[in-house]
């Protein structure tokens, strides 16, 4: 497990797929994943950007 000094970063394919994968899910659905991340990492980072071109509220 990674701790708080650690960043992982996400190369173009996976960041593209990630963002694929959140276009596809029910609206909660991105909410539930960006709240289990804890708002911290490369997939809380992109869960936001699908949350406010879909206009999500937490």
């Amino acid at each position: 497990m990674a701790n708080d000094e650690t960043k992982t970063v996400l190369d173009e394919s996976s960041v593209a797929a990630v963002r694929l994968t959140l276009s596809t899910l029910a609206g909660h659905h991105v909410a539930e994943i960006f709240e289990a991340a804890a708002g911290r990492g490369p997939i809380a980072d992109l869960a936001p950007e699908a949350m406010r071109a879909r206009n999500i509220d937490l």
